[in-house]
């Protein structure tokens, strides 16, 4: 691990133009403020050799690469190896400490497309992850449990899935949209209307054509707003995002996203789209994923995105969801992704997911988010790269949690 994060200190610090006065206001607010990633989309723990050898077995059998990731497999080895390696623990506990977060908005399942059956799965894992590490973590399903957190040193996970069960038909309404009382009572407080593709709600940002949100839709966002959980429309096409503003009768958010006018990727949100998510009252998470930014791909051009937000919405309705975390994904696995021709570029695994072709920056780099300086253990540097910018104690604690908390507490209380 000391050698990890000596790796991502040097590359961080030859990306930003920082004082040795500015890294220790930053480290120093950092360690004071409230810490909310809005989307957390794997846990913060490295790969581990049996993880790998897993994923070689299973690669071994032809085992499709999709089912690979969209299954809890590497969440079930992942539990396994917390569970028999006290070393994995303590490497997860320590990748949450060196992170500085207080509440991370955590995706179970892990992939935006799954059954209900996986969702029980994942939520089986993830309570067993509760209880192994309850001196650590505690599940927030309200803000105030975000502020307990901060008060006993812990660290707060919200629940979030960021699609609907692909099992849901729309035959019954009713019958469909009692799911989410009970997903709602195992603590469920987020919810993404589409991933990538259209489903019985909307359409998301990779599909062909765009409809909006349908009369299901209407019904899901309604029943949303009646329990009081947060709308998130990352993943959701222009006409969908636009629709789910004036539906609902809550402040949205698109908690992992990125700004169109300065990288034009189609999961980036063009300037009314993000707009009209402030102008409600809304919250947006600049992602730090880095095929979505452009550029290098750095914490340098997080940095742009945040900028261009704060120009243009606000202060008040901008903040960071990573949509990362600490996992590497085995090497093979990338390579057998390129060779079925998922990911031609070789950049990232996920940019398989794609049915269009988009072409990923050249000058990305692959480990930006693992040894580089978009690492999630390396956030407490986000805020020093916001100090370099400029901005004040006050804007840096709006944009590293307070507005991801102050949403929370609108929408859900």
């Amino acid at each position: 691990m000391k050698d990890i994060i000596k790796e991502i200190r040097e590359r961080t610090l030859s990306i930003l133009d920082v004082t040795k006065k500015e890294i220790e206001k930053g480290l120093e607010l950092h360690r004071k403020i409230i810490v909310c990633d809005s989307l957390l989309a794997c846990d913060p723990i490295p790969r581990s050799k049996r993880l790998e050898a897993k994923i070689n077995e299973l690669l071994d059998k032809d085992f499709p690469v999709y089912d690979i990731f969209r299954l809890s497999i590497i969440d079930e080895i992942i539990m396994d190896e917390m569970l028999k390696n006290s070393e994995v623990r303590k490497e997860y506990v320590d990748a949450w400490k060196l992170s500085g977060v207080t509440c991370a908005s955590q995706t179970m399942p892990r992939s935006g497309v799954f059954t209900l059956s996986d969702v029980w799965k994942s939520l089986s894992i993830f309570h067993s992850k509760l209880n192994l590490f309850k001196d650590v973590l505690i599940k927030a399903t309200c803000a105030d449990d975000i502020r307990k957190a901060k008060e006993e040193g812990k660290h707060a996970i919200i629940w979030n899935i960021q699609n609907l069960p692909s099992n849901w038909g729309g035959v019954d309404l009713e019958c469909e949209l009692e799911t989410l009382d009970i997903l709602y009572g195992f603590g469920l407080r987020i919810v993404q209307l589409t991933y990538q593709f259209r489903n019985m709600v909307g359409d998301g940002c990779a599909e062909r054509y765009e409809s909006g949100i349908s009369y299901f839709g209407e019904k899901v966002i309604e029943k949303l707003n009646r329990l009081g959980v947060l709308i998130d429309v990352s993943h959701c096409g222009y006409k969908t995002t636009l629709d789910a503003v004036e539906l609902s009768k809550d402040p949205i958010a698109a908690t992992h996203t990125t700004c169109r006018t300065v990288y034009d990727h189609p999961r980036g949100k063009r300037d009314d789209e993000l707009q009209a998510i402030a102008e409600k009252g809304g919250y947006i998470g600049i992602c730090a994923v880095p095929a979505f930014l452009g550029g290098s791909g750095t914490l340098k051009e997080w940095l742009n995105h945040v900028d261009y937000a704060v120009n243009l919405v606000g202060i008040d309705h901008v903040g960071i969801g990573t949509d990362c975390g600490y996992e590497r994904i085995p090497q093979r696995l990338i390579e057998t992704m390129e060779k079925k021709g998922k990911d031609p570029k070789g950049a990232h695994w996920w940019s398989g997911f794609w049915p269009i072709k988009i072409e990923t920056p050249p000058q990305v780099k692959k480990d930006e988010t693992i040894s580089g300086s978009l690492a999630w253990i390396n956030l407490p540097y986000f805020t020093v790269g916001l100090v370099s910018r400029g901005y004040s104690d006050n804007e840096i604690k709006k944009i590293m949690g307070e507005n991801f908390l102050r949403i929370i507490e609108r929408v859900i209380g």
